[in-house]
């Protein structure tokens, strides 16, 4: 399993991202979601997270879920991100 690790801006507050080969969802911690008061979709588990990494900023639809190992999680559709460079400014884990 191949697990990229980097941060992101929510609202201007820094969190913790991790893009995983083996996901294919989008997920941001509900704790996340509860601190920063992130509105969610008329489905409750649901939110429409505005992020930037770097210079690109970015609409992304999360899944709400409880978890501690970092505040979103994204499957391995974004490490195909063609403007999004990983190498430039994550920490690289390989399990």
């Amino acid at each position: 399993m191949k697990v990229y690790y980097t941060r992101c801006l929510i609202e201007s507050h820094a969190c913790l991202v991790a893009f995983d080969y083996g996901s294919d969802n989008n997920v941001v911690s509900q704790r996340l979601v509860e601190k920063l008061q992130l509105p969610t979709t008329c489905h409750p588990n649901q939110s429409w997270i505005k992020l930037s990494i770097g210079q690109r900023v970015k609409d992304v639809l999360c899944h709400i879920a409880p978890m501690d190992s970092c505040h979103l999680l994204f499957g391995w559709a974004w490490l195909h991100f063609k403007t999004l460079n990983l190498d430039e400014c994550s920490l690289y884990f390989e399990a």
